[in-house]
């Protein structure tokens, strides 16, 4: 090989290189809007029995044209009448963009009160204005006696937000 080509392809390579690691300056955006949202839900669980569900959700939502994510914590109780069963939930969510399923995991405790049970449930749902559909299959610890609760679930709820923060973060 010439001497001439070896330095073209090495030329190359140095542009090539120097592209793809001066390229990658992570640039924040000229401004960064953003939403905190907080409130309380209330919605009804249904699988082999029902479940009055009431709670606070805290949403914190990134605004862009593209992919806007929401990210969301929850903490709640149910109560089923008809068998005496009390759950508390406590739960995560993530909305990975504007028209997009959601994403999620609870972990919750439920009492008869003469016995517990503890699980973790993996959660899919979708969300539209304060609505929110979701559903899921709670994995608890084994019982012989406390069988009157729900492990494959579809709840609905609805948040009514009463704090709205909204932020305009500038880049410095």
């Amino acid at each position: 090989m010439n001497r001439g080509f070896l330095m073209y392809i090495m030329m190359l390579l140095l542009l090539l290189c120097a592209g793809t690691v001066f390229g990658q300056k992570d640039k924040k955006p000229l401004l960064d809007p953003h939403v905190r949202k907080l409130g309380p839900y209330f919605g009804l669980q249904q699988g082999r029995f029902t479940v009055g569900e009431l709670g606070m959700e805290a949403q914190f939502k990134d605004i862009r044209l593209k992919k806007t994510k929401t990210h969301a914590v929850h903490l709640g109780f149910g109560y089923n009448t008809s068998n005496n069963v009390l759950q508390i939930n406590a739960g995560y969510w993530h909305k990975p963009s504007r028209f997009d399923l959601t994403y999620g995991v609870d972990v919750c405790m439920r009492s008869n009160f003469t016995e517990e049970r503890y699980g973790v449930s993996p959660v899919i749902g979708y969300k539209v204005f304060g609505f929110h559909i979701r559903a899921g299959y709670m994995l608890l610890t084994r019982s012989e006696t406390f069988t009157n609760t729900n492990t494959l679930f579809v709840n609905l709820r609805f948040t009514l937000v009463n704090n709205r923060n909204f932020k305009w973060n500038q880049r410095k």
